[in-house]
Formats: structure tokens, sequence, C-alpha cells
């Protein structure tokens, strides 16, 4: 008799798993790949235009101002914005996982660690903690952001630039600065260049038409024209940044800034440390939130919600209203980024001070800070105090009903009153009422004659006999 035995789970075969295998690898080689186009872009586009230029200074020409002064020029703009782009992509912009700090971390480094270091922290979230990386399981200091691209957090991050292929951040924006500014100036040069020639030799002179130098030319003028427009803003866009001491994330994005003077736990000038995550445990009183949520009545809960909102509504406009945390003057802003030797300004050398964890704040947003705290505090006593009243002025009258509930007022006898009739009214004794008046009927009970003395007390009665006669035979 045969019996039937449980097969053992089989593992996918080894061609079926090479094909996945395959296309991933295949996925990354692209990815990488794709990476790369940016700089062979950069790397030739620059390479062609100092060669046309080259080559316009080497032939002759009927300008003074092209020759070998306009060819050394445009190979020296060539040679350093080259070295500042190299600088700028192959340099780590920063990150508080690359710090020395940490560098000790366990090869585990998806856990979190045990210690935070310490840094300064002038900006929090939107609900106004500290700001901590999820991804990168790290705190995060102050101008440091999460690059989605790069994954992981960058110090100081300005932006993930495309065609740099890496973030700029904290070590590399000085040569990325002077890669535009570099790169700006070789443009106009070259404009310059391609223009005077086409000028002086192609509209004056036919002996270079049958060769591809012309066509080279115009098409220099033409790209080096449109590309220096374009990043010639560009490039006094991020130099104001620079004077300002801001970056690109903090200008176009709502930052939002710590309320407090100063942490609960901190004296002035103290740095404080990144607090440990809250426990997800119940609260001090015992209950959680649904228990809590229970106890409440909706009427609480809906001003609680109110009060919640006009509170982030004030802190937003608190918000726009406060200077940047980091702006130290123009001078101060860029001897941060070049440096304090005046002699490295000009070269693309990674000199910036500071570490990317401590930041001087500016004693303009100290005095806001401080202005709006003091102001915060006179709005939470005038709230508290006129919530004190309120419940007196309650409590007042809830004392008062119990009183008066407790002694109860003697009620008048209404029977006994003289106003009052001890019986009801009967209906005979009353004038009939009529929606319609009936004929001869006045608005008032006397009728006035045009003496203006009153009837007697005869013709008043023989008046009202009439009128109730006329009366049943109307009805």
């Amino acid at each position: 008799m045969a019996t039937l035995a449980s097969s053992p789970p089989t593992s996918p075969s080894w061609p079926k798993r090479r094909p996945r295998a395959w296309a991933l690898r295949c996925e990354r080689y692209c990815c990488a790949a794709a990476s790369c186009f940016p700089l062979a872009f950069v790397y030739g586009i620059t390479t062609w235009a100092v060669y046309v230029a080259v080559s316009i200074g080497i032939k002759p020409s009927r300008s003074d101002w092209i020759g070998t002064p306009s060819s050394i020029l445009a190979f020296s703009l060539y040679a350093i914005l080259n070295f500042s782009y190299t600088v700028a992509v192959f340099t780590d912009p920063g990150s508080p996982l690359s710090t020395s700090r940490g560098a000790d971390r366990h090869e585990y480094s998806a856990l979190p660690p045990s210690e935070y270091p310490e840094f300064t922290s002038y900006t929090v979230t939107s609900t106004g903690e500290s700001r901590y990386c999820k991804k990168c399981q790290c705190p995060k200091p102050d101008r440091a952001h999460h690059c989605s691209t790069c994954k992981r957090c960058v110090l100081k991050m300005d932006h993930h630039c495309p065609w740099l292929a890496t973030c700029i951040g904290l070590h590399n924006y000085k040569a990325f600065l002077l890669f535009l500014i570099y790169t700006s100036i070789f443009c106009w040069v070259d404009f310059g260049i391609a223009a005077v020639w086409v000028w002086t030799e192609i509209l004056n002179d036919t002996q270079y038409m049958d060769t591809m130098l012309p066509v080279n030319v115009v098409l220099l003028a033409i790209l080096s024209g449109i590309i220096g427009l374009v990043l010639g803003g560009f490039t006094a866009w991020h130099i104001s940044l620079a004077m300002r001491g801001t970056t690109t994330i903090e200008c176009l994005e709502k930052t939002r800034r710590a309320r407090n003077a100063y942490p609960p736990d901190c004296k002035e000038g103290e740095e404080h440390m990144y607090p440990a995550p809250r426990p997800s445990g119940r609260p001090g009183n015992g209950l959680t939130p649904a228990q809590q949520a229970l106890t409440r009545s909706y009427a609480e809960m809906e001003r609680q919600r109110e009060h919640s909102r006009y509170e982030e509504y004030q802190n937003d406009e608190d918000n726009e209203k406060m200077p940047s945390a980091f702006d130290l003057g123009w001078r101060r802003n860029l001897l941060h980024l070049f440096g304090d030797q005046p002699l490295l300004w000009a070269v693309p050398i990674c000199n910036t001070t500071g570490d990317g964890w401590h930041w001087e704040p500016s004693a303009k947003f100290l005095e806001a800070r401080e202005r709006m705290r003091r102001r915060r505090e006179q709005e939470s006593t005038a709230e508290q105090q006129y919530y004190r009243e309120l419940y007196q002025r309650n409590l007042d009258n809830s004392n008062s009903w119990r009183e008066g509930a407790a002694h109860p007022q003697p009620v008048p006898n209404r029977s006994s009153s003289p106003d009052r009739p001890p019986t009801s009214v009967s209906m005979q004794t009353l004038a009939p009422r009529s929606p319609r008046p009936r004929p001869g009927d006045s608005d008032y009970g006397d009728d006035v004659e045009g003496d203006g003395l009153l009837d007697s007390g005869a013709s008043r009665q023989q008046a009202t006999r009439r009128n109730a006669d006329e009366w049943r035979d109307w009805d």
C-alpha cells in the first residue's frame, strides 16, 4: 500500500532567480549611468566652448581685443570652473551620520543610538517638538534636512542639484557658488568673443564661409548668451542668499522656530541635548487617549479643537514676522561661507567655518523671540484671569440657586387678592366679540360726543341693548 509523504518545500531554482538578479543589476547600472550624464554634459559643453574660443583667438583677426589674451582668459575660466565643479561634485556635503560624532556607532546603524549628541536647536517641528529623522534614526540639528534622492540627512542642506548629481550642503556650498560665478563669467566672455568675431570677420569678409568655424562661433554665441542670462540670474539669487545667511530651503519653505526663549531645563547661553523619544505609555493621569475622550464632553472637545486651531494660526502668523535666526549680517555671513583667509576666497577649497551642529543665533532673532514670549505670557495671564472670573461667576450663581432651593419663599395667595375675583368670570358677563366690527361699534369702550361730554347712563344702556339686539339678528 502506497503512503503519501509530504514533499519538502522547494526553493526557486537558480535559473528562475537569475533573470531577476540580472534585472536588478541592470537597473542599478542604468541609474549610475543616468547620474553620470549631467557630469559628462557639463564637462563636454565647457570643453567645446573653450575649444571654439581658443580657436578664434589663434586665428588672425582684425579686432584688437580678440587674440592671445582672450584665449588665455577663456582657458583660465574653463580650468577654474571645472575645478570648482569637480570639488562640488565629489565633496561630501556633510551628514549627521558621517560626522565624527556618529563614527563610533554600532554596525547596525538602523538602530537608534543610546546617546544623542549635543546641538543647538532653534527650529522645531509643526508640533513644537525637536526635529528627529525617522528614516535615518538620528536627530536633525538646525538647518539639516533629509534628502529623498541621496537617502540621508544633510547638514545645512541648500538643495539637491541634478546637474551635480549630489546635494549642496555645508562643505560643498562654497565650491558650488564659485562654480556658478565662474561659469557665468565664462559664458559672457565666450559670448563677447563670438559676437565680436562674427561682427568683424563674417559680416565684413567671406574667407571663413567654407569652413566649420563660423557655424561653431554662431552656435557658441547663441548658447553662451542664453545660458549666461539664465545662469546669471541664478547666481545673483544664490549670492543674495549667501549675504543674508539663509539657504534655498529656508527661503522657500516655512521654517518653524522655537517659541520658548530657552528650553525649560537649560539656562541662557547653554546648549540643550536632544530629548529622548517620548514613551508610548499612558500619560501622567493614567488614562489613555480613548479614555480621555470618553471622560470629556463633546462641547469641551470642540472647544479644545478650536483653541488648538487658533494657537496654530497664531504660531503661523508669528512665524512669518520672525526674522531669520542665522542672519548675522552680510559680512559675517560671507566670512562663515568663504572662511577667515581672504587669499582662499576665490579658490574652491572647503574652509567654511562651523560643524553644522552649533549655530550662533542673531541678536534680532533673540530680541523678537523675547518680545513674543512676553506677549504670550501676558495673553496667557489675561486668558487665565478671564476664565477664573467666569468660573467664579458660575460658582456664585450655582450657590445662590442652591440656597434658594434649600429655603423656598412662601407663594402669595392669589385668591385673596382684591384685584382678582374669587371665581372665574362667566362668559355671560363678557361682551361678545366678533371677528368683524358690529354696526355702530367703535374701537373705544365709550363714545365721545362732539362737545367732549360723556353720554348719560340711560342712553348708554339703551344703546347697549340696541346693539345686542342687532348682534343677535346679525348672528
